[in-house]
């Protein structure tokens, strides 16, 4: 069985995925789901994109 690293499942769809989830926690603590879960998946978005450039 070939190891793999992490980095190859990192993609984009990841990267939105995790924002997106950090984004409703966060809007869950602080009572606005809906601004949080959209600055979660354009930070995710703004993180996939920036990896994406670096990665071979």
């Amino acid at each position: 069985m070939n190891k793999s690293k992490m980095s190859d499942y990192w993609n984009m769809g990841t990267s939105i995925v995790l924002g997106a989830a950090f984004g409703i926690v966060l809007g869950a603590l602080l009572q606005n789901v809906i601004l949080w879960l959209c600055f979660g998946a354009g930070l995710g978005v703004v993180l996939g994109a920036i990896t994406m450039q670096f990665k071979k």
